[in-house]
């Protein structure tokens, strides 16, 4: 961000403090809600409401169509969590619409915005819980939006793609009822007015399971964003639709499953070993999937070939 534009924003951001910007308690109580727009995230859903549960007064979590096993799920969650989670359904294709009626049913003065496929760490020096209290400690007569960031794995636990830096995001925020998400070409952006002051947290609290699911997920994943960027969508009006054109176009092939193993290959030949040197440990919570991995990459001549799970479905690494 421009240092013209930063300055700017901090000298606006003391605007509440001399009356001239409702402060952020005119809005709402003190506390965190955690919001979370999930499609298809069996695989880590619990997992992710586990590691923040703790951590956060309230999740408000929209199932945004699954059809997987993920609203079952967090139907179970709601139960066992007694309140704290509220779960509501939003079918219609439109993430960016999803995501905003997420936001507007969140409760607390303090947004914590969270995925379906994140863990956080729940132990040591930078356990999710620190910083959520970070952000507490803030001057609460100010509104603030911090970028902060993951450690991101793909394909496996085991592997990611090259990690130079930290991808920073708008993950943590204060509410005003003028913030919200728009669509600017591919991703949703979150817009927040001037007088926000934005803060950089480089620290790794949490793991992005990015692409540690089914290949068939990997793969609409890919091609999602292209999607969602159509600036109309009459030609394809479902993802399915689009995902199935464009494998003939990238991977020359109508079939779906050679398809899944095309991508993998071409995904996996960039991928490197999770540097724990440099990351650290795997989250406490998600000891017994290191241990006994759901999916894990195959090897042949010194590169990676295929994944566990697509050979279930091909049936050979070879071909």
């Amino acid at each position: 961000m421009g240092r013209i534009r930063q300055l700017g924003r901090t000298i606006l951001s003391f605007l509440p403090e001399i009356g001239l910007v409702a402060q952020p308690s005119a809005h709402r109580p003190a506390g965190i809600s955690a919001m979370m727009t999930v499609k298809n995230e069996e695989d880590w859903i619990e997992k992710s409401v586990a590691s923040i549960a703790d951590s956060v007064d309230q999740i408000v979590v929209v199932d945004n169509g699954s059809e997987d096993g993920t609203y079952r799920i967090l139907s179970d969650l709601e139960k066992q969590l007694g309140g704290k989670l509220r779960l509501f359904s939003y079918p219609k294709e439109d993430f960016c619409a999803a995501v905003n009626f997420t936001l507007s049913n969140t409760s607390y003065r303090w947004i914590l915005r969270w995925h379906g496929d994140f863990v956080a760490r729940t132990t040591g020096d930078l356990a999710v819980s620190i910083l959520l209290r970070r952000a507490l400690l803030l001057d609460a007569r100010r509104y603030f939006c911090i970028w902060t960031g993951p450690i991101s794995l793909d394909g496996d636990l085991f592997h990611q793609y090259p990690q130079p830096g930290v991808e920073l995001e708008p993950f943590l925020f204060v509410y005003s009822p003028s913030i919200h998400y728009s669509q600017i070409g591919r991703f949703e952006v979150l817009q927040v007015p001037w007088y926000y002051k934005r803060l950089e947290w480089r620290e790794l609290y949490f793991f992005h399971m990015r692409s540690v699911k089914p290949a068939r997920r990997m793969l609409y994943r890919f091609f999602w964003t292209e999607w969602m960027a159509l600036p109309e969508k009459s030609r394809f009006p479902t993802l399915d639709s689009y995902v199935r054109h464009r494998i003939t176009e990238v991977y020359g092939t109508t079939d779906l499953t050679e398809a899944l193993r095309r991508h993998l290959r071409d995904a996996a030949s960039k991928l490197v070993p999770y540097d724990r040197d440099r990351f650290g440990d795997y989250p406490k919570i998600i000891e017994d999937e290191v241990r006994n991995p759901k999916y894990q990459l195959i090897y042949k001549s010194g590169g990676v070939v295929s994944r566990n799970d697509v050979e279930a479905l091909t049936g050979s690494a070879d071909s």
